[in-house]
């Protein structure tokens, strides 16, 4: 893969509000405070101005302006029509831009192989990456009780030169996703848990391949915002020590589709708690798809 750089982080969120006005719309698990669940943020806007709101920062912090813009989203369905608007707020009316959905939570990381692809074409220099998703059906409780659903939206710049050295930066060392349609297909609860851990594994076990480095290896390990019961399963299940598991804003923004990790990745390494030189595995799934990033925290 091409090698790639994360910069110019900026992320939105709706308007914050505690999770106990959901009280007999959530499930109970959710509700209690060992979830380490306590906020969820809700915006009535178009998902593509979540979208504009934080791009507009994202392309502010850029030294030069982007080339491509890959829009990551799964419930704007005008997305044709939003892409024109969207370009057009940002003041990039030509540029080029493509749409990415189809793994609903787990969108991150066939996002980044896509612009590792446009930026290797040698046709595109500045990849703009936006993420962006909100609640249309009012259901904001999340399949198999992992978390409760957030609206907002993430950006950031890729490109292959470190843009550096101001601001927050993470160097990409290897993307992976794998997928199992047999995992998105209906079953209990407890089947499709396992299927999903499943898919960790065998993510897990690529993503070491292509980077060289064993999962245990890495400082932190950091899973969207799920309940936090639900995150420590998952790292015991990789056979990794909890004392790796870097719990993200999950009390603060709840879980915003596929742009946890990359608002978790920023927000804690501006808490320090991710720190320069730091080794990041960080995670993303699907219905049937599960994505590992590979990064290190260069600034």
């Amino acid at each position: 893969m091409t090698a790639l750089h994360l910069s110019a982080i900026a992320y939105v969120h709706g308007e914050r509000r505690p999770i106990a006005e959901l009280s007999g719309r959530l499930d109970p698990e959710l509700l209690d405070p060992a979830s380490g669940l306590s906020w969820y943020r809700a915006d009535d806007r178009d998902i593509w101005r979540l979208a504009a709101a934080a791009a507009a920062h994202t392309v502010e912090a850029a030294a030069e302006p982007p080339d491509l813009l890959v829009y990551v989203t799964e419930n704007d369905h005008g997305s044709s029509d939003s892409l024109s608007r969207l370009v057009c707020e940002l003041g990039l009316p030509a540029i080029r831009y493509l749409r990415v959905s189809g793994h609903d939570c787990g969108n991150l990381g066939p996002a980044l192989h896509l612009a590792a692809q446009a930026l290797a074409s040698g046709e595109h220099h500045r990849v703009l990456l936006l993420l962006a998703d909100r609640v249309l059906d009012g259901d904001r409780s999340q399949a198999d009780t992992l978390s409760v659903v957030s609206d907002g939206a993430a950006a950031c710049l890729v490109t292959v030169e470190d843009p550096g050295p101001d601001g927050v930066r993470f160097a990409v060392h290897g993307v992976s996703t794998v997928t199992g349609a047999v995992a998105g297909a209906g079953g209990a609860a407890g089947d499709r848990i396992l299927a999903t851990v499943a898919l960790a594994v065998a993510g897990t076990e690529e993503i070491a391949r292509r980077t060289g480095r064993a999962v245990e290896d890495f400082d932190h390990l950091l899973f969207p915002n799920y309940r936090t019961v639900a995150q420590q399963f998952l790292c015991s299940a990789m056979g990794v020590p909890l004392d790796r598991l870097l719990v993200g804003p999950v009390a603060e923004f709840g879980h915003c589709f596929s742009a946890d990790s990359l608002v978790s990745l920023a927000h804690c390494a501006d808490r320090g708690e991710i720190r320069p030189g730091a080794h990041v595995l960080a995670f993303g799934d699907g219905p049937s798809s599960w994505s590992s990033l590979a990064v290190e925290r260069l600034g």
